[in-house]
């Protein structure tokens, strides 16, 4: 027999065509469920530079915009999730080091704990709030998992 998840939910597109939706809703994601690095954590990255809830990491290091000093200075593209893992000259694979949140070098930039550089995004205040840094956390605690294309 199978077992039905609680979030598991039949959604129609019409009366004929029903669509299977497996995503959790926000809540339990929030209340420590599954994080995914399109959902959860590139639209934090996606911020602007104007964002009052912290800046996103796209104005300097996104290879799609045209200004991109921090691919120029230390040659970190974070414009997927591919190019993210691949790091940069400074953080090269321990960019993120799944399972291991605390020794991921995205962690330690975005806290201002790594010893090399300054505390991303480089033009904070402000800078990311302790509840965006928990999801990146967790999503690295979780195993860091994700398309290399996202």
């Amino acid at each position: 027999m199978m077992r039905a998840l609680p979030w598991l939910a039949l959604v129609a597109c019409s009366a004929f065509d029903p669509v299977v939706s497996t995503s959790p809703p926000d809540d339990e994601v929030d209340a420590g469920g599954e994080v995914q690095f399109g959902r959860d954590i590139r639209p934090l990255m996606n911020r602007l530079a104007s964002d009052p809830s912290g800046h996103g990491c796209r104005a300097c290091h996104y290879s799609t915009e045209p200004s991109h000093s921090g691919i120029v200075a230390v040659q970190l593209d974070l414009s997927t999730l591919g190019a993210l893992r691949r790091g940069g000259a400074h953080t090269t694979a321990n960019i993120i080091i799944p399972g291991d949140p605390d020794h991921s070098a995205l962690v330690q930039k975005l806290r201002g704990t790594y010893p090399d550089g300054l505390r991303m995004p480089r033009d904070g205040p402000p800078y990311w709030s302790e509840q965006d840094i928990q999801i990146v956390e967790r999503w690295i605690a979780q195993g860091a998992k994700g398309y290399d294309s996202e």
